[in-house]
């Protein structure tokens, strides 16, 4: 019962893939779905008319018409056999370009993180990610042959039914079990593959640890190659441990069929021998009968090859699919647009715990901020300060209490009109290996054009002064990665993080953690120029560098996840012992 309810979804993930022809290239699927069932037959054809030259050449009489004819369907096979391989390649790089653009367009749709701390999810994204340029490759190699050696398969079997019905349903017959024991045989190597992902990351990840730029110092200064290289090995031996045991089984499996039919083949041409020597059949017979037999050992083989091959494709396409139809748990439905005039910022009661975690990362939050407020976040590591960012961008939801805008839901508004109204530094800010025009101008995608704008928001993020400098033009790639990109120093990464930030003409900044990669020189001038650059903007910043709290109009002291201070510099530190703590030990680690 396992097997059947395996081969429907073997044949409805088949017809589903093969939808996706379609979408990518409508033009190359037609030509094909044409020319697959002649290239298919003519095999059949051409033993049909060889059996009826010879036929007629033991006659001594040999029909120019019937030669003719064996000539155009020779030559129809031949030429079909270059134009299918075009159009494969065509229709693959099609494939691979619409299966990709479609996973990056469904990562677009999902608004949130809560899937991303989902370990299987995150194993699933990946797998499929890394199989995402060359499975299609196979859906389209594999899937078409495997369509070709059916049709080509069955037009054999008809033919030599014919001769011998008995012959032809025995073969029929020998096919099922093999390729149900196929399919099960890929169907393990698949699941085995799937188990390994994380296993598979570690081996790329070790391997990566020694041949990026990024290590190349550390692992150099403090000899850590014997370390990589022995992971990677303990690891990778683990792995090819599991698929040894899975390829033995297989090749015993496809030696046993493959004795089963040699044994079926010679037994069915003794029959045929046996027939011709009692005047049951011609030389002609003989020839088709050979000639089908082979064809026929040799189709259910490639057929059977093909579509266990195809098989473990399927299955990538499974994940594939389930990826693109995965649910987020956060309601992203609201429509209301963003006010006009932000009035103030209000965290309600706020309780949030990180998906699998048991205790809360924020506990009984509540606090107001004002429209042209800046306010600072300070406290400890794990005491909940980017936590509350990440809740403010909806990233996540809280399980408790509510976020609100002038009395609104921030859940109510519509989630991207709401986002293009932040700019934003994140402590772990991305380096986007591009030109500089959009490494800057993606902050404000519509405006990536606008170089005014763009070397604006490089002045006021500091980054222009190296612009300058280093005698750059906006169309300088950054990063090593591809050929003419300059690299930079972590300093100057956060500079076009900062200034990425600015490109939106935003009324609230979020800045966490903004110049943590900075000099103190850079530093002093940025927070220099933070206080006009933010003037009339509500500014959230966090920070461990408590002398920069000067700036803030008030400061929000958080421990543990829950509000310990919130009021001025002056006031916390005559009244919260625990923030005049941690300023005055940053203040003697400056004397």
């Amino acid at each position: 019962m396992k097997v059947f309810i395996n081969l429907k979804k073997y044949i409805s993930l088949y017809l589903q893939s093969f939808a996706l022809f379609w979408k990518a290239s409508k033009t190359s699927s037609l030509i094909l779905l044409f020319l697959v069932p002649i290239q298919a037959i003519a095999p059949a054809a051409l033993i049909k008319l060889a059996q009826m030259l010879l036929d007629e050449l033991l006659n001594t009489e040999i029909s120019s018409q019937l030669l003719l004819f064996w000539g155009i369907t020779f030559f129809i096979s031949s030429a079909a056999v270059p134009i299918n391989t075009s159009l494969q390649g065509i229709l693959t790089d099609q494939l691979i370009a619409f299966v990709n653009t479609q996973l990056m367009e469904k990562s677009k749709t999902i608004k949130g993180l809560n899937l991303f701390e989902d370990p299987d999810f995150y194993d699933n994204l990946q797998f499929i990610n890394s199989q995402a340029s060359w499975q299609p490759v196979n859906l389209i190699v594999f899937g078409i042959s495997m369509i070709r050696e059916l049709i080509t398969v069955i037009s054999m079997l008809f033919l030599l039914a014919r001769y011998n019905f008995w012959i032809a349903l025995i073969l029929l017959v020998a096919i099922i079990p093999q390729s149900l024991v196929s399919y099960h045989i890929q169907q393990n190597s698949f699941e085995t593959m799937v188990t390994r992902s994380p296993d598979a990351r570690k081996v790329q990840y070790y391997s990566e640890a020694l041949l990026t730029t990024e290590n190349a110092k550390e692992v150099r200064l403090f000899g850590m190659f014997d370390y990589f290289i022995k992971s990677y090995r303990r690891v990778y031996k683990r792995m090819h441990a599991q698929m040894k045991n899975i390829r033995l089984h297989q090749m015993w499996i496809s030696l046993a069929f493959l004795v089963f039919s040699v044994v079926l083949s010679i037994g069915s041409l003794l029959w045929m021998i046996r027939d011709i020597q009692q005047g049951h059949a011609s030389a002609g017979v003989f020839l088709i009968f050979v000639s089908t037999l082979t064809s026929t050992a040799d189709g259910v083989y490639a057929f059977i090859e093909n579509s266990s091959l195809l098989y473990d494709t399927l299955l990538y396409m499974e994940k594939y699919f389930s990826f693109m139809n995965v649910k987020e748990e956060n309601d992203f439905s609201g429509e209301l647009p963003f006010p006009q005039k932000t009035q103030d910022i209000v965290f309600n009661n706020i309780s949030f715990k990180y998906p699998g975690q048991q205790q809360k990362a924020l506990a009984n939050v509540s606090f107001k901020v004002s429209a042209g407020e800046r306010i600072a976040i300070v406290g400890e590591n794990g005491s909940g300060k980017s936590t509350l960012v990440k809740l403010l961008m909806r990233f996540y939801d809280p399980q408790e209490g509510e976020i609100l805008i002038n009395n609104t839901p921030i859940s109510e508004l519509d989630i991207n009109q709401y986002r293009k109204k932040f700019g934003v530094v994140f402590q772990d800010y991305a380096r986007f290996y591009l030109p500089i025009r959009d490494a800057v101008g993606l902050g404000n995608p519509a405006k990536r054009h606008d170089e005014g704008l763009i070397i604006s928001a490089m002045q006021k993020g500091g980054f222009y002064d190296s612009y300058v400098e280093k005698n750059l033009t906006l169309d300088t790639m950054l990063g090593k990665q591809f050929n003419g990109g300059i690299d930079l120093s972590g300093g100057q990464w956060q500079k076009i993080a900062i200034s990425r930030a600015f490109m939106p003409s935003s009324k609230i900044l979020i800045l966490d953690e903004p110049t943590a990669s900075l000099d103190p020189r850079s530093e002093f001038e940025i927070y220099q120029s933070f206080i006009e650059m933010t003037k009339g903007k509500t500014v959230f910043f966090i920070t461990h560098r408590l002398s920069a709290v000067k700036m803030a109009n008030r400061v929000l002291v958080l421990k543990n996840g829950e509000i310990i201070g919130l009021g001025s510099h002056d006031e916390l530190m005559q009244n919260n012992s625990y923030y005049s703590e941690l300023y005055n030990l940053q203040a003697q680690s400056f004397q």
